[in-house]
């Protein structure tokens, strides 16, 4: 088990990884040296019908896809996890017997070829509505190694606020970026005359530079302008995704 400063150390870590100073991959494989593991999973929060989004450490990338594609839906605990009270700590092997647990096409099928046996878990508080999956963390051990012991639940449960507080740290810092940029595309969609929105509707339609200098009786070197000026105030580095831009902003409307 660790010491102390070592496992204060790995805090410091996590907030690091939730600004964006630390790699989340690197979290979890300290996390899981310090369990006894040789792999670890960080799940984020996801609705039903989004795709998985799943960092690993200690796991062929491959099986992230094939998870994501299908084997979540297989998960043995997956029908526990919304009942689970947010902030618990559990090994798998808590909710499934190991006899059962064994039989599944989750452990045969996308386990055992990845020298996977055993998870412990912990799940965040936080849920995106009803039926939504919350962000979880697990680490693995294989079947060489020991059961998951009351020393390792308690260490992640020690860790589980700190995870938590540094993912949600991690979402806002997220949103407010997402929204910058946003409020930014707004500000310079603002600048658009109307001349350069004219000349996107037209692409949007499908029509060329040269059929749109015919059509407004333009130079195709005026028109290819007022593109290139659009494309400039949108910030977009082609045609075509200057249109999407002016499409998700209700500018091509006419």
């Amino acid at each position: 088990m660790p010491d102390e400063q070592q496992f204060l150390d790995l805090i410091g870590q996590i907030y690091d990884a939730a600004t964006g100073d630390e790699d989340w991959t690197r979290i979890l494989d300290g996390l899981s040296r310090m369990l006894g593991g040789h792999a670890a999973v960080l799940q984020r929060p996801h609705a039903p019908g989004q795709a998985v989004q799943t960092l690993v450490s200690g796991i062929d990338l491959a099986y992230v896809g094939l998870y994501g594609a299908h084997y979540h839906t297989v998960l043995p605990i997956r029908s526990w996890l919304p009942r689970m009270p947010g902030g618990s700590v559990f090994a798998d092997r808590m909710l499934v017997a190991d006899r059962d647990y064994v039989r599944t096409e989750f452990y045969t099928d996308f386990l055992t070829p990845q020298d996977q046996h055993a998870s412990l878990t912990w799940l965040a508080r936080d849920r995106q509505g009803a039926g939504a999956t919350p962000a979880l963390v697990s680490v693995w051990r294989s079947r060489r190694q020991p059961e998951w012991g009351p020393g390792q639940l308690r260490l992640l449960h020690r860790l589980g606020p700190h995870l938590e507080q540094a993912l949600e740290i991690e979402r806002r810092l997220g949103a407010s970026a997402v929204q910058r940029v946003a409020a930014d595309l707004v500000r310079s969609a603002a600048e658009l005359t109307w001349r350069e929105r004219d000349c996107l509707a037209r692409i949007a339609r499908g029509a060329s530079s040269k059929e749109i200098a015919r059509q407004l009786e333009l130079s195709l070197h005026t028109v290819n302008e007022y593109v290139e000026s659009a494309m400039r105030k949108l910030e977009a580095t082609s045609r075509t995704q200057a249109v999407a831009k002016a499409l998700v902003l209700d500018l091509l409307d006419e």
